[in-house]
C-alpha cells in the first residue's frame, strides 16, 4: 500500500483503527433506523430523542479540544481514552430508565467519536503522503460501513428477541476488544513535551468548512428520518429494517472503497465535487420512489455511495489544506459536522412532517448542490495536483 520505511507500522495501525472504530461507530449507528422503536420504549415521541441525536452530535463541537489534548498525551492515548468512554455511553444508554439518562449515554458516545477520529486522521496525515492518503484514509472509513453491516442487521433481531436496549450492550463489548487490539498494534506516540501547532483560517479554508457543514445538514436531513420512511410508506419491521439496512452498508462499502481505490488517481477535489453532485440526483430521487420498494432501493444506495464518496474524499483533502496544524483543522471539520449534523437532526422530523420523504430528499439536493457551488472557489492545495499520465503521483 505504501512505498516509505514506516508502511508496516502504518498497516498495523490501520488493522488496530479497523477494528476499534467499526465498533465504535456501531454506537452511532445503531441509533438511526430503529430510532421509533428506541423512542416507543421510552415512552416518548420520535421528535425527542431525534433531539438526543441533536445533542449527540453538538457535543462535536469540542472536536478542537481534542487536537489539543492530541499535542499533549499523543495520539494513540487520546484514541484509547475515547474507546472507553464509548464502553460507558453505550452502557448507561442500554440501562436507562429515562430519556434523560438515555440522553446521557448519547452525550458520552458523542464526545468520543472526535476524540478518537481527530487523533486518528492526524496519525496518518502525518505518515501518509498526500498523493496515497486518500487509499489510506479511505480504508480507515471502511469502518463507517462495516460498523452498519456488522452491527444493525444483528441488533435487528435482538430488538425483536429482547428489546432496544440490546444493542447497545453489544456495542459495548465491541469496543472493548477494538481497544484491545488497538493497543496492541498501535504504538504509544505521547510527545515528550506539548507540540503546539496552531492555526489560522483564511477564506480558502472557511469555504471549505462551509462546504462540509452543508452536506453534513443535508444527509443528517435523511438519516433521522429514513427508518421512520421504511416503516410509514413500505410496512417494515424493525427485523426488516436491520436486513434492509445491509443493502445500505453494501453502498457505502462500494463508496469507500471507490474513494480508496481511486480518488487519489482522479484527484479528490474532483471525487468530492462528483459526490456532491451524484449526492444532489439521489436526494431528488428519493421523492419520486412512490411506494415501489425497489425504486426506493435503488435510490438509497445512490444516496450512501454519493455521500461516502463525498466524506470520504473530503477528510485527506482537508488534511493538506493546513498541513501544518493538520489536526487542529481536521478537529474544526469534525466540529463543523457535528453542527451540521446537530442542525439537520433538529430540522428533519419538521420537514418530514411537510410531505413526507419527498420534502426531506428536495431540501438535501438543495444542500448540496450550493455546497458544490462553493467547493468550485477552493483549489487544491498546492503541489498536489495529480497527474493523468502518472497516477497517484503529485503533479508539477
Amino acid at each position: 500500500m505504501l512505498r516509505s520505511p514506516g508502511r508496516t507500522e502504518v498497516r498495523a495501525a490501520l488493522v488496530g483503527v479497523l477494528v476499534a472504530r467499526t465498533a465504535l461507530n456501531g454506537g452511532l449507528r445503531v441509533v438511526y433506523p430503529f430510532l421509533p422503536e428506541i423512542a416507543r420504549g421510552l415512552g416518548v415521541s420520535l421528535a425527542a430523542v431525534a433531539g438526543l441525536v441533536a445533542l449527540r452530535s453538538l457535543v462535536g463541537l469540542g472536536a478542537p479540544l481534542a487536537a489539543r489534548a492530541a499535542e499533549t498525551l499523543g495520539r494513540r492515548t487520546l484514541m484509547l481514552g475515547a474507546l472507553v468512554v464509548a464502553v460507558v455511553g453505550c452502557v448507561v444508554t442500554g440501562s436507562a430508565p429515562s430519556l434523560a439518562v438515555a440522553g446521557a449515554g448519547f452525550l458520552l458516545v458523542g464526545a468520543a467519536k472526535p476524540a478518537f477520529d481527530v487523533p486518528m486522521q492526524g496519525w496518518f496525515g502525518a505518515r501518509v503522503p498526500f498523493a496515497r492518503r486518500g487509499r489510506v484514509l479511505g480504508a480507515t472509513e471502511l469502518s463507517w460501513a462495516l460498523s452498519l453491516l456488522v452491527v444493525v442487521p444483528v441488533s435487528g433481531l435482538l430488538i425483536a428477541a429482547t428489546s432496544w436496549r440490546a444493542p447497545f450492550f453489544l456495542v459495548a463489548a465491541m469496543t472493548l476488544v477494538g481497544a484491545a487490539v488497538l493497543w496492541s498494534l498501535m504504538a504509544p506516540d505521547r510527545p515528550a513535551m506539548p507540540q503546539r501547532r496552531p492555526l489560522r483560517l483564511d477564506a480558502r479554508l472557511v469555504t471549505m468548512l462551509a462546504v462540509v457543514l452543508l452536506f453534513s445538514l443535508a444527509a443528517e436531513l435523511l438519516f433521522v428520518v429514513y427508518g421512520a420512511w421504511l416503516e410509514d410508506d413500505f410496512g417494515l419491521s424493525v427485523a426488516a429494517i436491520g436486513i434492509f439496512t445491509m443493502v445500505v452498508a453494501g453502498a457505502e462499502l462500494a463508496g469507500e472503497g471507490s474513494v480508496s481505490a481511486f480518488a487519489d488517481r482522479l484527484g479528490l477535489r474532483r471525487s468530492i465535487l462528483a459526490g456532491l453532485l451524484g449526492s444532489a440526483a439521489a436526494y431528488a430521487c428519493l421523492g419520486l420512489v412512490g411506494s415501489a420498494l425497489g425504486g426506493a432501493v435503488i435510490a438509497v444506495v445512490a444516496w450512501f455511495v454519493a455521500f461516502e464518496v463525498t466524506i470520504v474524499s473530503t477528510i485527506p483533502f482537508v488534511s493538506e489544506l493546513a498541513a501544518e496544524s493538520r489536526e487542529r483543522l481536521l478537529s474544526l471539520m469534525v466540529a463543523v459536522i457535528a453542527l451540521g449534523r446537530a442542525g439537520g437532526a433538529v430540522l428533519a422530523p419538521a420537514v418530514y412532517a411537510v410531505d413526507g420523504i419527498r420534502t426531506s430528499g428536495f431540501a438535501a439536493a438543495a444542500c448540496v448542490l450550493l455546497a458544490a457551488a462553493l467547493l468550485l472557489r477552493v483549489p487544491s492545495p498546492p503541489g498536489t495536483r495529480v497527474s493523468s499520465r502518472a497516477p497517484g503521483r503529485p503533479g508539477r
